[in-house]
Order: structure tokens, then C-alpha cells, then sequence
């Protein structure tokens, strides 16, 4: 026989409340809910929901876990809550078009198109492929690989890390094998050398921030990480492995499934 579910503890309901009305920045006692407002106290908070000080304590923490909101001593308790930036997978397209009016890699694009300032760190390396990567990009294991990385910024705040691995003989017709960045991107440009991805199989997946990452993106305890896989093809020809790690608290991957009549 199945258990019907009751509701949940009434912390747990004021934490999903306060985290949808900061999500909604809206005004709770007279506090508009953005980025660096300071939040109403405990027994305001208390006598607001009508609950106790205790219960209050808890669905804070819950939402300090999350890092949506920060204690900062006797200062108080404060919204921190950072601007979603939304990346859609198929965004990923040789023949796409930049909205800004320059030509830059997707990414950058998307962060110029939400209104913020893009940057990165980018690092380059040749190595043996190990057993792992050279199941996925379909050649021997100690091939070599060309692996370019980008750890990225958005108004100058850590924002994500991504690793992609090329086979070398595919980065070297295309000229990734060389420790310089790609100002339109390496999807166009070995689209304009002859590998044009027609087929991307996308994972996604979460786990627990680690502790490097924890101080790497400054995440509170409770925040995990996404982990955003892209394996494409061209041909049936492997082109690249992309793993990327983005904290959950300000990244959101979103897929549009077009199902209207004549798509």
C-alpha cells in the first residue's frame, strides 16, 4: 500500500517561501529582495510567518547552505544571490549568429547578450590520452590529446571552468594544437576547416562541491556543482569531449523542444 506524503516541516516551507520571494526579488516587511539587502531579523521574520524563532534559524540555514543568503556577525543577515546565467545547449552551432555585432566564441556571446562583461583565463596543454578520455574521443589509449581550458569570469567573478579535448590529429588540421585563444571560438573554427558538428550528446549531472572548487567560486558549504558534458561528432568523425563545471547557485542550462507542427 502506498504512504500518502504529508507536508513537510514548516522550516522546510519557509525556506522554499523565502528562496521563491528571492528569486522573485520581491518585498517581504518593507525589504526589497536583491543582491546585498539586508534581511529582515529573526523575530521580525518570526512574527511575519507566524512561526517560531527556531524555525526561522532553520530555514535560514537551509538558504545559507544554498548560498542564497549570508550572516556577516552582529552586521546581520544578507541577500547574496548572483544573476542566473542562462546557457542553452544547442547554442553550440557553427553557423551561429552573434547578436553583439562581433564575431566571439558562444560563450562569450551569451554573457555579452545577458548585459555582463565576459573574461578568461586559458590554459593549453598536449598530453597522453588516459583510459577515460580516449574511450570517449574513439582513439588509443596514450594517443595524444589536445586539451585547451578556459577558467571563466562574468563581471570579474569566478563562473566556470571549461575542459575540452581534442584528438590531436583533428587540432592539428584545425590549428587548436597551438597555446593561443580562439577569438570566434574552435566549434567555428573547425567548422571552416571541414569538421562541421552535426551530432552533440549532452550529459548533465551534480555532485557536491569539492574543496578547491568551494574556494576556487567561493561557495557556500551547501552549493553544488553542475557538471555540463558535451561529446560531439562530425561525420560520425569524434571532434571533441567538452566537460564543464559550473556552480549551481549561478548557472542554469536550459534545451528548447520544439513539438509545433511543420518544425
Amino acid at each position: 500500500m502506498r504512504r500518502t506524503m504529508g507536508p513537510g516541516p514548516r522550516y522546510q516551507e519557509l525556506a522554499d517561501e523565502l528562496r521563491e520571494a528571492i528569486q522573485a526579488e520581491a518585498t517581504v516587511l518593507g525589504v526589497q529582495l536583491v543582491d546585498g539587502a539586508k534581511l529582515p531579523t529573526e523575530p521580525e521574520l518570526a512574527d511575519h510567518y507566524q512561526s517560531g524563532r527556531g524555525t526561522i534559524r532553520a530555514a535560514l540555514a537551509g538558504l545559507a547552505a544554498e548560498g542564497l543568503i549570508e550572516t556577516r556577525g552582529r552586521a546581520g543577515t544578507y541577500i547574496r544571490r548572483l544573476p542566473l546565467l542562462e546557457y542553452n545547449v544547442d547554442a553550440e552551432h557553427p553557423r551561429r549568429r552573434d547578436r553583439t555585432g562581433t564575431v566571439t566564441d558562444t560563450w562569450s556571446s551569451v554573457v555579452r547578450e545577458s548585459g555582463r562583461e565576459p573574461s578568461q583565463d586559458f590554459k593549453f596543454r598536449i598530453e597522453p590520452a588516459t583510459v577515460v578520455i580516449a574511450d570517449r574521443l574513439n582513439v588509443a589509449v596514450n594517443d595524444l590529446v589536445v586539451v585547451r581550458e578556459m577558467f571563466r569570469y562574468v563581471n570579474d567573478i569566478p563562473w566556470s571552468v571549461q575542459t575540452t579535448f581534442y584528438p590531436y590529429e583533428i587540432a592539428k588540421a584545425c590549428g587548436l594544437d597551438t597555446p593561443t585563444d580562439i577569438a570566434e571560438g574552435t566549434v567555428r573554427r573547425m567548422a571552416a576547416r571541414g569538421y562541421v558538428e552535426d551530432r552533440i550528446v549532452h550529459e548533465i549531472s551534480s555532485r557536491p562541491a569539492r574543496a578547491d572548487e568551494r574556494e576556487r567560486f567561493d561557495l557556500a558549504p551547501g552549493v553544488s556543482v553542475l557538471l555540463f558534458r558535451r561529446l560531439a561528432t562530425a561525420k560520425d568523425v569524434v571532434t571533441r569531449l567538452t566537460v564543464e563545471i559550473l556552480p549551481a547557485d549561478r548557472n542554469i542550462i536550459t534545451h528548447l523542444t520544439d513539438n509545433s507542427e511543420g518544425a
